[in-house]
């Protein structure tokens, strides 16, 4: 996408809004009492998990995507970058507390996009007697230098059975070194429908991301010198863009019983009644998933000989890379539904899955990019219409097709227990002969006034080597593997036991990989001949008062082997005030601080969008700090926050604020930002 005015994206997000609020205070006299509902489907077989809505005030200026992924980084430094967490079980399909098994994204060229992309598994679908929208700004200001971030979202009921929605979210973030600017727009159109028998979800996802690739700065040494940011000396001038668009299709029919139960009816402005409705409960569910998803990864530049790589294959001139890779899969299933069996009290479904994928990748000659058609364009809008509306170029095509069956065993509506096993295997195809069995137990115990809750899961599963990490074919890399399949095998537990004044969790977990896979320090994919082990400890402690908080975060992780390298020690922590002033406006005023030790990270490969491991520079040992203030105007629903970040950057006499090598975390940065929902 391409705008060349932001103002234009937050007045029509603001007038959208407003005017979906409009009937919501026309019918404020003759609705009930609102209730919003929110779910998000996991599993094809349409494996259903709650969710909250999220209004809360709290850490507003925390709240963005990098910080939601995880409390530490490797990263570019702006804002719409490659990216890879520093905490192994916090990357997309590692471990199972994120509710995933397998990777939301089944592709090689997605991991390091994997935070920015909505997918359908990310989808919330709402069920809600009232509409509900809301609308969000932010703003960085450095140096005359601007990012901003706009987000949109909306859903409300047709009718009682019958939702639609809408989100979307733009940002736009030059960055504060040379050739780092990046763009970002995604959204989706969602609607579900929740009758008697027949029900259905579905998902249309688009996401465009691009941002220029800057190898790094030339001289590290150089941070905190007589140069500014914008004008240290880089190693590289090129283009990175990724698409992916997702359509999906959940729906099903249930053969139900016939059940009476007694109901409270509250609406405003009546005491409350009870009355006796009929229910309708599921005994056995048909369902069907199809989804199709469809991934681009490009990369270009406008000359191939900058010294950066070491070798240029087929064109010396410019780089236009391409990689695509296309999935159409169709889920079939039947469950035995756990509200009906009174006896054995869980439920279980069976399902088959049959998936065709298309690879396709550049194997031929190039086309330079010239300026020949567009007339006056600069170099950086000839490259955003190269990666996003120009016809595709690409040569080299590869279809296949897997077969999976499977099967799930769980129980969700238990008081105190409640479980879930499963697995699947690969019978033909690609993917012939992989498989995964999973399980996980959860434990809800009433301790005095409050409650503990112990969870355990695990799985064993082997994994298939992406096609393009067997065979790929570009300007400055090519290779051919035959590579064998990489068997991973977790165990974890959580152990949470919030209290009124202490709010502790710890978990732990480990995991085997047996012939890992991993870049090696040349770009070049290679498997790991014997075992990777890696072990997390991760522990919260939230201590509250009525007027002060302060948040603890403390990750110890250990790896066995230098090729998937982790730091020792990663740390958050939030001190902050909080209350209410003038019976009407809630304030939150505090610092945060993130750290972790020295340790081999892992250093971006534009080119391939790929973290390759490496053994010559350590980065990490130096904290970054921030200050802010968070306002909430609860009549209204409106939050504003002011931000001033790395603001320890001018007490700090190491300037080596490195994210991983020769990329550089940003200097300070003052942020500003707003948000408001509609819903009564």
């Amino acid at each position: 996408m391409h705008v060349n005015n932001w103002n234009i994206v937050v007045i029509v997000t603001l007038l959208l809004c407003m005017a979906t609020a409009a009937p919501l205070r026309a019918a404020k006299n003759n609705r009930a009492v609102g209730v919003v509902k929110s779910w998000r489907l996991l599993h094809d077989y349409g494996l259903v998990d709650s969710t909250k809505v999220d209004t809360g005030w709290l850490n507003m200026p925390m709240r963005n995507v990098q910080n939601d992924y995880s409390i530490a980084n490797a990263y570019n430094g702006n804002m719409v970058s490659p990216i890879q967490s520093m905490v192994y079980f916090d990357r997309d399909g590692n471990g199972m507390r994120k509710g995933f098994v397998r990777p939301r994204m089944d592709h090689l060229f997605a991991t390091a996009y994997s935070p920015y992309v909505l997918t359908p598994q990310d989808v919330h679908f709402y069920r809600t007697t009232i509409a509900y929208s809301g609308v969000s700004w932010q703003k960085g200001f450095v140096n005359g230098h601007q990012d901003t971030e706009v987000t949109f979202h909306f859903t409300g009921n047709l009718t009682k059975r019958t939702n639609l929605g809408a989100q979307l979210r733009y940002v736009n973030a030059p960055g504060q070194y040379a050739n780092q600017q990046g763009k970002w727009f995604n959204g989706a159109v969602f609607g579900s429908y929740n009758g008697t028998h027949y029900g259905l979800a579905a998902a249309v996802t688009f996401n465009t991301l691009s941002n220029f690739e800057n190898g790094g700065l030339s001289d590290p040494s150089e941070l905190g010198g007589q140069l500014q940011a914008a004008d240290l000396p880089t190693n590289l001038y090129a283009m990175s863009g990724y698409k992916y668009f997702s359509g999906y299709l959940n729906h099903h029919y249930s053969i139900c019983v016939e059940r009476e139960r007694k109901q409270t009816i509250r609406r405003r402005g009546e005491a409350p009644r009870d009355t006796i409705i009929t229910e309708y409960i599921p005994v056995t569910t048909f369902a069907h998933t199809f989804a199709v998803t469809n991934h681009m990864k490009r990369y270009i530049e406008k000359t191939s000989r900058q010294g950066f790589y070491e070798n240029t294959y087929l064109n010396m001139t410019a780089t236009n890379d391409t990689a695509n890779a296309l999935a159409i899969r169709n889920t079939l299933a039947v469950t035995f539904e756990e509200e009906f069996n009174t006896w054995l009290r869980f439920g279980a479904t069976a399902y088959a899955t049959n998936e065709f994928m298309r690879y396709q990748s550049r194997a031929g000659q190039y086309k330079p990019i010239t300026k020949a058609g567009f007339g006056n364009a600069t170099y950086e809008e000839i490259a955003e219409q190269h990666l996003h509306w120009m016809s595709d170029t690409l040569v080299g095509e590869r279809w296949t097709n897997n077969t999976f069956v499977g099967g799930a065993l769980y129980k969700n509506r238990g008081q105190w227990i409640r479980y879930g096993f499963g697995g699947d295997v690969c019978l033909a195809g690609y993917k012939l002969g992989e498989f995964q069995v999973n399980g996980h137990i959860d434990g809800i115990f009433p301790i005095a006034k409050d409650t503990m809750r112990v969870s355990a899961q695990a799985y064993f599963r082997n994994e298939t080597p992406d096609y393009f990490v067997q065979n790929y074919r570009s300007n400055h890399y090519i290779w051919e593997n035959n590579f064998d399949k990489t068997y991973r095998f977790f165990v974890g537990g959580e152990v949470k036991y919030p209290t009124q004044w202490f709010k502790p969790a710890v978990f732990v977990g480990f995991e085997n990989l047996t012939k890992y896979i991993y870049f090696d320090s040349k770009g070049l994919p290679q498997q790991h001949g014997g075992n990777v082990q890696v072990l997390e400890a991760n522990a919260k402690l939230d201590l509250t008062t009525p007027w002060v908080n302060l948040e603890n975060h403390v990750i110890y992780q250990m790896s066995s082997d230098t090729v998937l390298s982790v730091p020792a020690l990663t740390l958050y922590h939030n001190l902050y005030y909080h209350g209410l002033w003038f019976k009407a406006l809630y304030a939150q005023i505090g610092v945060d601080l993130r750290y972790h030790t020295k340790y081999y990270a892992p250093v971006l490969n534009p080119a391939l969008g790929q973290f390759m491991a490496q053994h010559r520079t350590q980065v990490g040992n130096y904290p970054i700090m921030n200050v802010y203030l968070n306002l909430y105007v609860k009549s209204i629903k409106l939050k504003l926050y002011l931000q001033f970040t790395h603001f320890n950057y001018y007490m700090m006499k190491n300037k080596t604020y490195l994210s991983m090598p020769a990329y550089a975390e940003n200097p300070p940065v003052f942020r500003l930002g707003a948000a408001w929902h509609f819903w009564r």
